[in-house]
């Protein structure tokens, strides 16, 4: 067993099996166990209100009242007495987890930082956390009431606080949400930035997520590709375009109408099945491309590897080679 937190443990091979993202909701719920009545915040409200975040926060973030009390606390040992190295040897010779890549890296666990509160000071809400448990059904699985800022204060206090593309990831998934920018540009969350922000700068930046922000964008593969033809200098194509070829219509991610380019993204999920819908999947793409292509476009593919890697070199000369311009932007990112 791994202790999360003093008291608190967890099947060495559930913590294995699941995503790290879920690791993090777990220490979560482990710190709201640990600290009845916590008061989650930034990063932390952010996954709790179900947002994608494009960067595994390092900490679990906590409102307090009191400067007293904003100090962190370390992550207890989760292996007790033992190295993670010897824990996770004597883990294996148990067969209690399976011997694959796992490292002493997975037995790092996260910190808990505390924040003193904002000129916002927001009611808090009760949310419930799903905990992850392999095997079963999103309707089955058990929830964890907490207490979270409410989304717009926390979208306010967090998101200049982030990179431009982590911040973007956040923004979209919850524009897409609601199918239009409404809630975002709503007076309420207008007055939450003349109250909750005083920096300039940060105000400045919040202004420039807005503008650059779309509702379209359907995953978080899908903004960040955004961010990247951003930082590339490429111009922006249209979203979410319905074309007809063969009598049927197909919606495609990117579209530049004028290079007839077509770009789309693919996080390789929809493959991740037995081999035999793998196959089928692939033949539906490819009948989809076909189709796509009898129209006079070039059908352009990009994947997560090509988004995470330094200065996108495969991406640029992707669309270079089929004449995508350049919009030569003022920069966003920082």
């Amino acid at each position: 067993m791994l202790r999360i937190r003093r008291g608190i443990y967890i099947s060495t091979a559930l913590w294995q099996s699941i995503q790290p993202s879920q690791r993090y909701q777990l220490s979560i719920a482990a710190t709201s166990l640990l600290h009845p009545g916590a008061l989650f915040c930034r990063e932390s409200a952010l996954s709790i209100h179900g947002l994608p975040l494009l960067s595994l926060p390092q900490k679990v973030h906590l409102r307090v009242g009191h400067k007293s009390s904003a100090r962190p606390s370390r992550q207890c040992p989760m292996t007790g007495s033992l190295t993670p190295e010897d824990f996770l040897r004597r883990a294996k010779e148990s067969e209690a987890i399976s011997a694959d890549s796992t490292t002493s890296r997975l037995l790092q666990g996260f910190d808990i930082a505390r924040h003193m509160g904002t000129a916002l000071d927001p009611d808090p809400e009760t949310a419930r956390l799903p905990l992850p448990h392999p095997g079963q059904s999103d309707d089955k699985l058990h929830h964890l009431p907490l207490r979270v800022e409410p989304l717009g204060a926390c979208l306010v206090d967090t998101l200049p606080r982030l990179p431009f593309a982590d911040a973007t990831v956040a923004l979209e998934a919850v524009m897409s949400r609601f199918r239009k920018p409404a809630p975002l540009a709503s007076p309420e969350l207008l007055e939450l930035v003349e109250d909750g922000i005083k920096s300039q700068r940060k105000r400045r930046y919040l202004t420039q997520l807005l503008q650059f922000a779309s509702s379209l964008s359907e995953s978080p593969g899908e903004s960040l590709t955004r961010v990247r033809l951003h930082e590339l200098g490429i111009v922006q194509p249209d979203q979410q375009v319905e074309l007809e070829a063969d009598g049927k219509r197909f919606r495609v991610d990117f579209l530049w109408e004028k290079a007839k380019v077509i770009l789309e993204f693919d996080g390789w999920m929809k493959y991740r099945n037995h081999a035999s819908s793998f196959d089928q999947t692939h033949k539906q793409e490819k009948l989809r491309e076909d189709a796509l292509r009898s129209l006079g476009y070039s059908v352009l593919r990009v994947y997560w590897e090509d988004l995470m890697e330094p200065g996108c070199t495969r991406l640029r000369k992707l669309l270079h080679r089929h004449g995508i311009p350049s919009a030569n932007p003022d920069a966003h990112t920082r």
